[in-house]
């Protein structure tokens, strides 16, 4: 099971990797070409105008977004949808085990009188035991010559 998540846990490295270089190639090679333009709140974005600064920025803000959605997303889903699905499930199976009780203890009467019956139906003869096959003999061991101190 180790294997496992080790496998997907570099899969998925892979995989963001691929994505990262992938964005970064698209940025990179579609914004110098004519005819294609980012444009954010009526201003032109030119990436390979881009300021130092703007450009840390700029990073520094995804890596923030990044570090809040690999702690926010899984919180979520694990609270969100885990915890409501454990408590379900908890119950469902209290309800089980309560219903199973009321069972027991309302056929315990069909129960005590099955038993009776089956201690005075059972066969009570004692069964032969027959004796296990024996296991071949062990080859002899060749035997070491003696040391003489």
């Amino acid at each position: 099971m180790k294997t496992l998540f080790k496998t997907l846990l570099v899969l998925g490295l892979v995989l963001v990797l691929g994505a990262i270089l992938l964005g970064w190639g698209v940025l990179h090679l579609l914004g110098d070409v004519p005819g294609v333009h980012l444009t954010i709140d009526g201003d032109e974005v030119i990436w390979s105008g881009i300021g130092m600064a703007d450009a840390f920025g700029a990073g520094l803000g995804m890596i923030i977004a990044i570090g809040v959605m690999c702690l926010v997303v899984p919180l979520v889903l694990l609270l969100g949808l885990g915890l409501p699905l454990l408590i379900l499930g908890a119950l469902a199976l209290a309800g089980i085990a309560a219903l199973l009780g009321v069972g027991v203890v309302a056929g315990s009467p069909l129960l005590l009188i099955g038993f009776i019956v089956w201690l005075l139906v059972r066969d009570r003869r004692p069964r032969a035991v027959t004796p296990a096959p024996a296991a071949p003999p062990a080859p002899a061991a060749p035997s070491e010559p003696a040391l003489h101190a």
